[in-house]
């Protein structure tokens, strides 16, 4: 009986083996093995497209890496002047020490002479951001409040070189025109709103302002284009403002000059310009 039993165990056990070995296996199709050589072609295909347009990437960020930081560095500036955001840090601190002033003179400036495909990115745009926007930020920083008090002054430094071009001045001369045009919107804006009538926007046209006894114009007639010293100039600029004045020449005889330059001809203006100049 017990034989019986262990013959029984081990045919079942040998007979285990044999039942596996009848199940089919899965055969792969034809359209298996057809998709997954597609896939592995469409794989093998995209990473060489990948390494050859990422070879032309770095190539070209190679060759454009300094124009490309410079034309991101214009934009981020347009978007987020970071001049402004310092300057207006220096103006909330001026507001906390004195309060709101009642008289704002813009005079920071800077200067260069040289020929204009000469001048660098940087340049030019140093030369707008102080002469030309520095204005802009400090009027609009502190007009909101003059209009509420219903008075006020603003007064904005240009130049001579603001009222008529020169040559290798180009960028300085574009931005003191710009002042020269800011200060006469601005005193228009001011005027038309009825808010602020008692508010004086004034622009002001040195000639040439020095501390240095030795300088002088490169002109036949120098005498007729005097060099004042910073006292003298602010001397006259507060005579200014304490008349309103809503342009200033400095000195004051250069005004029948220059209104007249804009009357004539070009082409006369330059023959005056040319003979003036050695």
């Amino acid at each position: 009986m017990s034989g019986s039993v262990a013959e029984i165990s081990v045919q079942r056990r040998a007979s285990a083996p044999r039942e596996e070995a009848r199940k089919p296996k899965p055969v792969e199709g034809k359209e298996g093995r057809d998709s997954k050589e597609l896939r592995e072609k469409i794989l093998s295909r995209l990473k060489i497209v990948g390494r050859l347009v990422l070879s032309v990437l770095l190539e070209f960020l190679k060759l454009n890496g300094q124009a490309l930081y410079l034309l991101g560095k214009d934009v981020l500036e347009l978007v987020i002047p970071p001049k402004e955001k310092s300057l207006r840090g220096s103006l909330v601190l001026v507001r906390e020490e004195i309060g709101h002033p009642e008289i704002v003179i813009n005079n920071a400036g800077t200067y260069c002479y040289k020929p204009f495909l000469t001048h660098s990115p940087e340049e030019i745009s140093r030369l707008v951001s102080v002469n030309l926007l520095g204005n802009l930020w400090v009027t609009r920083e502190f007009l909101g409040n003059m209009i509420d008090l219903g008075r006020g002054h603003i007064v904005s430094v240009s130049s001579i070189l603001g009222y008529m071009g020169r040559n290798y001045v180009v960028p300085y001369c574009a931005s003191k025109f710009g002042v020269k045009g800011m200060t006469e919107a601005l005193a228009e804006e001011v005027r038309k709103s009825g808010k602020g009538q008692s508010i004086c926007v004034t622009a002001v046209h040195p000639f040439l302002i020095s501390n240095v006894s030795d300088v002088k114009p490169n002109l036949k007639f120098p005498s007729l284009f005097e060099v004042l010293t910073p006292t003298e100039a602010a001397r006259r600029i507060i005579r200014g403002i304490r008349r309103n004045q809503e342009e200033l020449f400095l000195p004051e005889k250069l005004k029948p000059i220059m209104m007249m330059s804009k009357v004539l001809p070009r082409s006369l203006r330059r023959l005056f310009g040319d003979y003036m100049e050695y």
